[in-house]
């Protein structure tokens, strides 16, 4: 009797704190939390759902990016106020809310760690990569076609569809993007970043970005009726001196770094220059990935490369999953109903347009028939840099929220795309 009295009393503590656990659970979910409470919980989910998706990865062999933005699918609004309306139907014996849950209120606090984890992505690649390899001539090519087709592709098809020229050309820009995230982050859990055909995919990819740039330039440009080369022009000097001055500052930065040992303060300064990097490059309309691989190119020269790589792999752990699965949350399954002809028409485009031009490309650089599809179909992401795009094309009044939905859908079916095929075509 005493044994069984001392054995309620032990688990009496556990039964409370699952009640209270149970109960903030309930709350945090459907009930009223002050923002800069919520923001704890928002996080935690995300990392539980982080190993959930490396759980699952084990279990249905597939890629953890696909894995990952998959569940940050189920998650998006649009599917959960889907899912909520079925349920309700069901008409389950136990009272469930009206409203589906609200997990994530604090979108903007979400969306800087989700594009802190692209950056850590893109700087822990710089590392792994050479300057010399990057800005070659077999990049450029692969680069100049990846850009050139998809927008002609993007024009003839808005045009020949009834299109304004507004429109044309800002769906023209927008698939001539690339956003090579989710592939480098599939070449790295393959271990194939030193691969030739990974090294023209990251270098073509920079490059891209650049010559991207430039195309959106021109497009606001003309598609607003300014007629001056002005801004373009002074696109290409901002994005030209980045390029090269960050290059030539970073060499006197690691001249710096290496006189020393690696202490905490001088890692806290590696930090600084990669996020400053990306921020510049973000100020002059280049994506912050840019930054942060031109930081992570310059910092591959230190001799302190290998414990660099070592302390900033907490980092990776913690913003990378919440990287991917946002991705996976800014879809929108509604719109997919809506205009599914033309988003299925514009995805396809924009899918053969980029892994046609780019294969093509990779051969003339003589890698051979595989490593080339592998190129095109690495190149395929349009991901956030179409999703920027679309995004000035609605602000600015261009675009329609319907062609805005539309853009921005066929930049996460690319995305979505890429990881199972370049899977299937990596394990061969």
């Amino acid at each position: 009797m005493k044994k069984t009295f001392n054995s309620i009393l032990a688990f009496l503590p556990i039964a409370i704190f699952l009640i209270l656990l149970l109960t903030v659970l309930r709350t945090s979910i459907f009930g009223q939390v002050e923002d800069g409470k919520h923001i704890y919980f928002e996080i935690v989910f995300l990392l539980l759902l982080a190993v959930a998706g490396e759980i699952a990865v084990i279990y249905l062999k597939q890629p953890s990016v696909m894995i990952l933005m998959v569940l940050g699918m189920l998650l998006s609004p649009s599917v959960m106020a889907i899912t909520w309306d079925f349920l309700i139907s069901l008409q389950l014996p136990f009272a469930m809310p009206a409203e589906p849950p609200h997990i994530f209120r604090s979108e903007q606090i979400i969306q800087v760690f989700a594009q802190l984890g692209a950056v850590i992505l893109l700087f822990k690649v710089g590392l792994h990569s050479r300057m010399e390899r990057i800005f070659a001539m077999d990049n450029l090519i692969v680069a100049s076609l990846g850009v050139i087709f998809p927008f002609i592709v993007g024009y003839l098809y808005a045009s020949a569809t009834g299109g304004d020229f507004a429109y044309s050309m800002f769906l023209a820009a927008a698939l001539t993007a690339t956003s090579v995230g989710v592939t480098v982050a599939i070449l790295k859990e393959y271990k194939l970043m030193e691969e030739r055909f990974a090294q023209i995919i990251i270098g073509a990819a920079v490059i891209d970005d650049v010559l991207g740039l430039l195309v959106l330039s021109f497009v606001i440009n003309v598609a607003g009726g300014v007629g001056s080369l002005a801004p373009l022009l002074m696109t290409f000097i901002s994005a030209c001196v980045f390029l090269f001055g960050s290059v030539v500052a970073g060499a006197y930065f690691v001249r710096y770094l290496d006189r020393k040992e690696m202490s905490p303060r001088r890692f806290m300064l590696v930090l600084a220059l990669m996020l400053l990097y990306a921020y510049i490059a973000e100020f002059i309309q280049l994506s912050a990935i840019v930054g942060a691989f031109i930081a992570g190119l310059v910092l591959n020269r230190s001799k302190y490369l290998g414990e660099i790589e070592d302390k900033t792999y907490g980092l990776e752990l913690l913003f990378m999953p919440i990287f991917f699965i946002t991705l996976g949350m800014l879809v929108d399954v509604n719109a997919l109903g809506a205009f599914a002809v033309p988003i299925v028409i514009i995805t396809l485009l924009a899918f053969f347009s980029k892994a046609i031009a780019c294969a093509i490309g990779s051969l003339w650089a003589k890698l051979p028939l595989h490593d080339s599809l592998l190129v095109g179909i690495g190149m395929v992401p349009r991901g956030e840099v179409a999703l920027i795009v679309a995004s000035i094309g609605l602000t600015s009044g261009v675009l329609t929220v319907a062609q805005y939905s539309i853009i921005s859908a066929m930049a996460l079916l690319t995305t979505f795309m890429v990881p199972p095929l370049l899977s299937r075509m990596l394990k061969k």
